[in-house]
């Protein structure tokens, strides 16, 4: 795991820097609070930890897809 400092503003650049596959920016920081903005192509499924749990659960409980 890679862990960063970053500053309101500052941006982690995901993939290839001369064609990144996307870029995570700090927007605000309250508190224990931090706004993040994600900038990847919209075919790129971005999901919070918890919606991809429950994605995860609702596959396995999906009946088989039929021929």
């Amino acid at each position: 795991m890679l862990a960063l400092t970053r500053r309101v503003g500052e941006e982690v650049v995901i993939g290839d820097p001369r064609q990144p596959l996307g870029v995570v920016r700090v927007v605000e920081i309250h508190g224990d609070k931090v706004k993040l903005s994600f900038d990847f192509p919209r075919d790129l499924q971005v999901n919070r930890r918890e919606v991809a749990e429950q994605k995860i659960q609702a596959y396995k409980q999906a009946p088989p897809p039929t021929p």
